[in-house]
Protein backbone atom coordinates (compact mmCIF):
# COMPACT_ATOMS: atom_id res chain seq x y z
CA UNK A 1 0.00 0.00 0.00
CA UNK A 2 1.56 3.48 -1.12
CA UNK A 3 2.03 6.44 1.75
CA UNK A 4 0.31 9.44 1.18
CA UNK A 5 1.87 12.82 1.33
CA UNK A 6 0.19 15.22 4.05
CA UNK A 7 -2.05 18.02 1.97
CA UNK A 8 -0.62 20.66 3.84
CA UNK A 9 3.03 19.80 2.34
CA UNK A 10 1.92 19.38 -0.92
CA UNK A 11 0.12 22.54 -1.10
CA UNK A 12 3.24 24.43 0.18
CA UNK A 13 4.95 23.29 -2.59
CA UNK A 14 2.60 24.23 -5.23
CA UNK A 15 2.41 27.93 -3.76
CA UNK A 16 6.45 27.80 -4.02
CA UNK A 17 6.18 26.85 -7.62
CA UNK A 18 3.46 29.41 -8.58
CA UNK A 19 5.67 32.35 -6.24
CA UNK A 20 8.63 31.49 -8.42
CA UNK A 21 7.07 31.64 -12.03
CA UNK A 22 5.17 34.83 -11.36
CA UNK A 23 8.55 36.07 -10.08
CA UNK A 24 10.07 35.36 -13.07
CA UNK A 25 7.25 37.11 -15.28
CA UNK A 26 7.29 39.86 -13.43
CA UNK A 27 11.20 40.66 -13.58
CA UNK A 28 10.77 39.56 -17.44
CA UNK A 29 7.84 42.84 -17.45
CA UNK A 30 10.18 45.41 -15.94
CA UNK A 31 13.24 44.84 -18.11
CA UNK A 32 10.81 44.95 -21.13
CA UNK A 33 8.92 48.23 -19.97
CA UNK A 34 12.75 49.89 -19.08
CA UNK A 35 14.03 49.07 -22.72
CA UNK A 36 10.30 51.01 -24.15
CA UNK A 37 11.20 54.70 -25.31
CA UNK A 38 8.21 57.28 -25.88
CA UNK A 39 8.32 58.84 -29.08
CA UNK A 40 8.67 62.66 -28.84
CA UNK A 41 4.94 63.97 -29.35
CA UNK A 42 3.87 65.36 -32.36
CA UNK A 43 2.38 69.32 -31.49
CA UNK A 44 1.41 72.28 -33.83
CA UNK A 45 3.08 75.55 -33.74
CA UNK A 46 3.31 78.73 -35.07
CA UNK A 47 6.40 81.40 -35.22
CA UNK A 48 5.73 84.02 -32.99
CA UNK A 49 5.83 87.56 -34.99
CA UNK A 50 5.40 91.27 -33.44
CA UNK A 51 3.83 93.87 -35.69
CA UNK A 52 2.09 97.46 -35.05
CA UNK A 53 -1.70 96.80 -33.67
CA UNK A 54 -3.61 96.16 -36.52
CA UNK A 55 -7.15 98.46 -35.14
CA UNK A 56 -9.48 97.72 -37.41
CA UNK A 57 -8.08 94.04 -38.37
CA UNK A 58 -9.52 92.08 -41.26
CA UNK A 59 -12.92 94.12 -40.99
CA UNK A 60 -14.93 93.90 -44.47
CA UNK A 61 -16.98 97.16 -45.60
CA UNK A 62 -18.88 98.48 -47.90
CA UNK A 63 -19.10 101.66 -50.67
CA UNK A 64 -21.67 103.89 -49.72
CA UNK A 65 -22.46 107.23 -51.08
CA UNK A 66 -21.30 110.60 -48.87
CA UNK A 67 -24.04 112.42 -50.13
CA UNK A 68 -27.60 110.81 -50.63
CA UNK A 69 -30.55 112.98 -51.23
CA UNK A 70 -34.18 112.09 -50.64
CA UNK A 71 -36.69 114.16 -53.01
CA UNK A 72 -40.14 114.52 -52.45
CA UNK A 73 -42.71 116.90 -53.17
CA UNK A 74 -44.10 119.65 -51.07
CA UNK A 75 -47.13 118.86 -51.17
CA UNK A 76 -49.40 115.71 -51.77
CA UNK A 77 -51.24 114.56 -54.97
CA UNK A 78 -51.10 111.86 -57.56
CA UNK A 79 -48.04 111.46 -59.57
CA UNK A 80 -48.43 111.73 -63.05
CA UNK A 81 -44.95 111.07 -64.58
CA UNK A 82 -42.01 109.96 -62.81
CA UNK A 83 -39.11 110.51 -65.46
CA UNK A 84 -36.12 107.87 -64.03
CA UNK A 85 -35.86 104.92 -62.94
CA UNK A 86 -33.00 102.97 -60.26
CA UNK A 87 -29.40 103.24 -61.88
CA UNK A 88 -30.43 105.81 -63.97
CA UNK A 89 -28.01 109.02 -64.28
CA UNK A 90 -29.18 112.50 -63.42
CA UNK A 91 -28.13 116.05 -64.04
CA UNK A 92 -28.56 119.29 -62.18
CA UNK A 93 -32.34 120.77 -63.79
CA UNK A 94 -33.37 116.91 -64.59
CA UNK A 95 -37.13 116.69 -63.94
CA UNK A 96 -37.59 113.62 -61.70
CA UNK A 97 -41.24 113.43 -61.36
CA UNK A 98 -44.71 115.92 -61.98
CA UNK A 99 -47.58 115.87 -59.98
CA UNK A 100 -51.05 116.33 -60.97
CA UNK A 101 -51.66 120.38 -61.48
CA UNK A 102 -55.40 121.24 -62.50
CA UNK A 103 -56.09 122.33 -58.97
CA UNK A 104 -52.70 124.54 -58.97
CA UNK A 105 -53.66 126.20 -62.07
CA UNK A 106 -56.89 127.20 -60.71
CA UNK A 107 -55.74 128.46 -58.06
CA UNK A 108 -52.82 130.81 -60.03
CA UNK A 109 -56.20 131.77 -62.36
CA UNK A 110 -58.19 132.69 -58.84
CA UNK A 111 -55.11 134.91 -57.59
CA UNK A 112 -54.44 136.72 -60.78
CA UNK A 113 -58.17 137.27 -61.18
CA UNK A 114 -57.67 138.34 -57.41
CA UNK A 115 -54.91 141.18 -58.29
CA UNK A 116 -56.83 142.71 -61.09
CA UNK A 117 -59.62 143.10 -59.31
CA UNK A 118 -57.41 144.87 -56.31
CA UNK A 119 -55.62 146.45 -59.24
CA UNK A 120 -58.36 148.03 -60.42
CA UNK A 121 -59.40 149.20 -57.02
CA UNK A 122 -56.30 150.44 -56.05
CA UNK A 123 -56.31 152.68 -59.34
CA UNK A 124 -60.13 154.12 -58.49
CA UNK A 125 -58.77 154.77 -55.18
CA UNK A 126 -55.63 156.66 -56.77
CA UNK A 127 -57.92 158.49 -59.10
CA UNK A 128 -59.76 159.80 -55.95
CA UNK A 129 -57.38 160.55 -54.21
CA UNK A 130 -55.83 162.56 -56.79
CA UNK A 131 -58.76 164.55 -57.64
CA UNK A 132 -59.31 165.54 -53.84
CA UNK A 133 -56.34 166.66 -53.73
CA UNK A 134 -56.54 169.22 -56.57
CA UNK A 135 -59.77 170.41 -54.89
CA UNK A 136 -58.64 170.52 -51.32
CA UNK A 137 -59.10 173.12 -49.96
CA UNK A 138 -61.15 175.14 -52.34
CA UNK A 139 -64.35 172.69 -52.42
CA UNK A 140 -63.73 169.69 -50.01
CA UNK A 141 -62.66 169.80 -46.33
CA UNK A 142 -59.63 168.41 -44.97
CA UNK A 143 -61.46 165.07 -43.48
CA UNK A 144 -62.71 163.85 -46.52
CA UNK A 145 -59.17 164.70 -48.24
CA UNK A 146 -57.78 162.25 -45.59
CA UNK A 147 -60.55 159.45 -46.53
CA UNK A 148 -59.63 159.58 -49.86
CA UNK A 149 -55.99 159.34 -48.95
CA UNK A 150 -56.93 156.00 -46.21
CA UNK A 151 -58.77 154.65 -48.66
CA UNK A 152 -55.74 154.84 -51.53
CA UNK A 153 -53.24 153.24 -49.14
CA UNK A 154 -55.90 150.19 -48.19
CA UNK A 155 -56.21 149.59 -51.92
CA UNK A 156 -52.46 149.57 -52.38
CA UNK A 157 -52.08 147.06 -49.40
CA UNK A 158 -54.73 144.69 -51.09
CA UNK A 159 -52.48 144.75 -54.45
CA UNK A 160 -49.31 143.58 -52.35
CA UNK A 161 -51.47 141.34 -50.76
CA UNK A 162 -52.90 139.58 -53.82
CA UNK A 163 -49.02 139.94 -55.56
CA UNK A 164 -48.18 137.68 -53.02
CA UNK A 165 -50.90 135.20 -53.33
CA UNK A 166 -50.26 135.02 -56.90
CA UNK A 167 -46.64 134.11 -55.97
CA UNK A 168 -47.43 131.73 -53.68
CA UNK A 169 -50.02 129.91 -56.01
CA UNK A 170 -47.03 130.17 -58.59
CA UNK A 171 -44.94 128.66 -55.85
CA UNK A 172 -47.28 125.66 -55.76
CA UNK A 173 -47.73 125.47 -59.37
CA UNK A 174 -43.64 124.75 -59.44
CA UNK A 175 -42.95 122.42 -56.96
CA UNK A 176 -45.84 119.90 -59.03
CA UNK A 177 -42.78 119.12 -60.69
CA UNK A 178 -39.60 117.35 -58.95
CA UNK A 179 -36.47 118.12 -60.14
CA UNK A 180 -33.03 116.71 -58.89
CA UNK A 181 -30.27 120.12 -57.72
CA UNK A 182 -27.60 117.82 -58.19
CA UNK A 183 -25.46 115.33 -60.39
CA UNK A 184 -25.86 111.64 -59.53
CA UNK A 185 -27.05 107.97 -60.20
CA UNK A 186 -30.87 107.18 -58.99
CA UNK A 187 -30.55 104.82 -56.19
CA UNK A 188 -34.20 104.08 -55.08
CA UNK A 189 -37.51 105.42 -55.94
CA UNK A 190 -41.10 105.59 -53.49
CA UNK A 191 -43.67 106.44 -55.54
CA UNK A 192 -44.88 105.19 -58.98
CA UNK A 193 -47.56 106.93 -61.73
CA UNK A 194 -50.82 107.05 -60.53
CA UNK A 195 -50.04 106.74 -56.65
CA UNK A 196 -51.14 109.22 -54.22
CA UNK A 197 -48.06 111.07 -52.27
CA UNK A 198 -47.86 113.25 -48.95
CA UNK A 199 -45.88 116.12 -49.09
CA UNK A 200 -42.54 115.50 -47.82
CA UNK A 201 -42.78 111.76 -48.86
CA UNK A 202 -39.60 109.94 -50.82
CA UNK A 203 -40.31 110.01 -54.38
CA UNK A 204 -36.16 109.46 -55.77
CA UNK A 205 -33.32 108.79 -54.18
CA UNK A 206 -29.81 110.66 -55.33
CA UNK A 207 -26.52 109.79 -54.49
CA UNK A 208 -23.84 112.08 -55.55
CA UNK A 209 -21.08 110.10 -57.52
CA UNK A 210 -17.82 113.14 -56.70
CA UNK A 211 -17.78 111.75 -53.11
CA UNK A 212 -17.73 108.09 -51.70
CA UNK A 213 -17.38 106.78 -48.03
CA UNK A 214 -15.63 103.36 -47.13
CA UNK A 215 -18.66 102.23 -44.71
CA UNK A 216 -17.13 99.34 -41.81
CA UNK A 217 -18.98 98.26 -38.23
CA UNK A 218 -15.72 98.42 -35.90
CA UNK A 219 -16.01 96.73 -32.21
CA UNK A 220 -15.60 98.48 -28.89
CA UNK A 221 -12.33 97.78 -28.58
CA UNK A 222 -11.33 98.92 -31.25
CA UNK A 223 -12.63 102.05 -31.12
CA UNK A 224 -10.93 103.06 -27.64
CA UNK A 225 -7.66 103.04 -29.63
CA UNK A 226 -8.62 104.20 -32.90
CA UNK A 227 -7.65 107.64 -34.29
CA UNK A 228 -9.06 109.71 -37.00
CA UNK A 229 -5.51 110.64 -38.19
CA UNK A 230 -4.69 107.56 -39.56
CA UNK A 231 -4.25 106.44 -42.99
CA UNK A 232 -6.69 103.53 -43.96
CA UNK A 233 -6.67 101.73 -46.80
CA UNK A 234 -9.67 99.69 -48.57
CA UNK A 235 -9.16 97.09 -51.45
CA UNK A 236 -12.00 95.78 -53.14
CA UNK A 237 -12.76 91.99 -52.48
CA UNK A 238 -13.78 91.48 -56.13
CA UNK A 239 -10.28 92.94 -56.93
CA UNK A 240 -7.49 93.33 -54.59
CA UNK A 241 -4.81 95.44 -56.93
CA UNK A 242 -7.87 97.79 -56.97
CA UNK A 243 -7.56 100.34 -53.86
CA UNK A 244 -8.22 103.72 -52.26
CA UNK A 245 -6.74 105.49 -49.23
CA UNK A 246 -8.72 107.91 -46.96
CA UNK A 247 -9.24 109.07 -43.27
CA UNK A 248 -11.91 108.31 -41.17
CA UNK A 249 -14.65 110.95 -41.07
CA UNK A 250 -17.39 109.63 -38.89
CA UNK A 251 -17.36 107.72 -35.77
CA UNK A 252 -20.97 106.33 -34.90
CA UNK A 253 -21.21 107.88 -31.03
CA UNK A 254 -23.85 104.66 -30.21
CA UNK A 255 -23.25 101.38 -30.81
CA UNK A 256 -25.65 98.91 -32.56
CA UNK A 257 -27.78 97.37 -30.08
CA UNK A 258 -27.69 93.74 -31.83
CA UNK A 259 -23.98 93.86 -32.58
CA UNK A 260 -22.18 95.92 -30.67
CA UNK A 261 -20.33 97.49 -33.11
CA UNK A 262 -19.83 101.02 -34.08
CA UNK A 263 -20.33 102.56 -37.59
CA UNK A 264 -17.13 104.22 -39.23
CA UNK A 265 -17.04 105.95 -42.28
CA UNK A 266 -14.03 106.73 -43.93
CA UNK A 267 -13.54 108.99 -46.87
CA UNK A 268 -12.21 108.22 -49.68
CA UNK A 269 -9.56 110.16 -51.88
CA UNK A 270 -9.05 109.47 -55.54
CA UNK A 271 -11.66 106.65 -55.97
CA UNK A 272 -10.95 104.24 -58.79
CA UNK A 273 -13.43 103.46 -61.21
CA UNK A 274 -14.75 99.98 -60.19
CA UNK A 275 -15.24 101.10 -56.83
CA UNK A 276 -18.85 101.17 -57.23
CA UNK A 277 -21.82 101.91 -54.42
CA UNK A 278 -22.27 98.50 -52.31
CA UNK A 279 -19.04 96.86 -53.32
CA UNK A 280 -17.24 94.75 -50.22
CA UNK A 281 -14.05 96.52 -49.52
CA UNK A 282 -11.39 95.25 -47.05
CA UNK A 283 -9.96 97.86 -44.53
CA UNK A 284 -6.82 97.83 -43.33
CA UNK A 285 -4.81 100.33 -41.06
CA UNK A 286 -0.84 100.78 -39.91
CA UNK A 287 -0.62 102.26 -36.42
CA UNK A 288 2.81 103.28 -35.09
CA UNK A 289 1.92 101.90 -31.91
CA UNK A 290 4.06 99.25 -29.58
CA UNK A 291 3.99 95.62 -31.41
CA UNK A 292 2.21 93.16 -30.79
CA UNK A 293 2.41 89.36 -31.11
CA UNK A 294 -1.40 87.38 -32.42
CA UNK A 295 -1.65 84.18 -31.11
CA UNK A 296 -5.02 81.77 -31.33
CA UNK A 297 -6.76 81.44 -27.97
CA UNK A 298 -6.05 77.76 -28.49
CA UNK A 299 -2.22 78.03 -27.35
CA UNK A 300 -3.34 80.05 -24.02
CA UNK A 301 -2.46 78.61 -20.81
CA UNK A 302 -2.84 79.40 -17.16
CA UNK A 303 0.31 79.59 -14.49
CA UNK A 304 -0.23 81.02 -10.89
CA UNK A 305 -3.52 82.40 -12.37
CA UNK A 306 -1.09 84.38 -14.63
CA UNK A 307 -1.88 83.80 -18.62
CA UNK A 308 0.95 81.25 -19.94
CA UNK A 309 2.05 79.89 -23.19
CA UNK A 310 3.98 76.60 -24.41
CA UNK A 311 7.16 77.66 -26.11
CA UNK A 312 9.21 74.52 -28.17
CA UNK A 313 13.10 74.84 -27.07
CA UNK A 314 15.04 74.51 -30.58
CA UNK A 315 17.95 73.46 -28.62
CA UNK A 316 16.52 69.89 -27.56
CA UNK A 317 13.22 70.28 -29.24
CA UNK A 318 11.50 69.99 -25.76
CA UNK A 319 8.69 72.15 -24.08
CA UNK A 320 8.77 75.51 -21.43
CA UNK A 321 6.39 77.04 -20.04
CA UNK A 322 6.67 81.06 -20.75
CA UNK A 323 4.57 83.69 -18.61
CA UNK A 324 3.01 86.44 -21.19
CA UNK A 325 1.60 89.56 -20.94
CA UNK A 326 -1.85 89.99 -22.55
CA UNK A 327 -2.52 93.37 -24.10
CA UNK A 328 -6.26 92.35 -25.61
CA UNK A 329 -8.69 89.53 -25.70
CA UNK A 330 -10.30 89.14 -28.99
CA UNK A 331 -12.66 86.57 -30.12
CA UNK A 332 -10.77 83.92 -31.57
CA UNK A 333 -7.15 85.56 -30.87
CA UNK A 334 -5.36 87.74 -28.01
CA UNK A 335 -2.19 90.22 -28.78
CA UNK A 336 0.74 89.39 -26.62
CA UNK A 337 2.91 92.16 -26.10
CA UNK A 338 5.83 90.99 -23.67
CA UNK A 339 7.56 87.62 -22.77
CA UNK A 340 7.96 85.77 -26.51
CA UNK A 341 10.80 87.14 -28.94
CA UNK A 342 10.98 87.18 -32.35
CA UNK A 343 10.32 83.44 -34.11
CA UNK A 344 9.65 81.26 -30.93
CA UNK A 345 7.47 78.50 -31.77
CA UNK A 346 4.14 78.05 -29.44
CA UNK A 347 2.26 75.12 -29.43
CA UNK A 348 -1.35 76.22 -30.52
CA UNK A 349 -2.86 72.59 -29.61
CA UNK A 350 -2.96 70.21 -27.00
CA UNK A 351 -1.50 72.28 -24.55
CA UNK A 352 -3.21 71.19 -21.67
CA UNK A 353 -0.93 67.27 -22.48
CA UNK A 354 2.10 68.98 -22.21
CA UNK A 355 4.63 69.38 -19.37
CA UNK A 356 7.41 70.74 -18.87
CA UNK A 357 10.64 69.30 -20.29
CA UNK A 358 8.49 67.02 -22.39
CA UNK A 359 10.18 65.80 -25.73
CA UNK A 360 8.08 67.06 -28.83
CA UNK A 361 8.32 67.03 -32.37
CA UNK A 362 7.20 69.72 -34.75
CA UNK A 363 4.78 68.63 -37.52
CA UNK A 364 5.82 69.05 -41.21
CA UNK A 365 4.47 73.02 -42.00
CA UNK A 366 3.25 73.43 -38.69
CA UNK A 367 5.33 76.64 -37.76
CA UNK A 368 3.94 79.76 -39.31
Amino acid sequence: MTPRRPASRHNAMLAMAATTVASFLLVGCQREEETVVLPPRPVKTVAVSFNPEDTFGSLVGEIQPRVETSFGFRQGGEIRERDVEVGDMVEVGTVLARLDIEDSQDAVRKAEANLFAAQSNFDNADMTRSRQERLYPATISRAALDAAIAQANAARAGVDAAQAAVRVAQNNLDNRVLKSNAAGVVTAVGGDVGQVVGGGQMIVRVAQLAEMDAVFQVPEAAIQDASRDVTVEARLLSNPNSKATGTVREVSPTANPVTRNFTVRVALDAVPGDFRFGSAVRGTLQLTGEPVARLPMTALFNQDNRPAVWVVNPADSTTKLVPIDVARFETQDFLVSSGLKEGDNVVVAGVQQLRPAMPVRLLAGAAQ
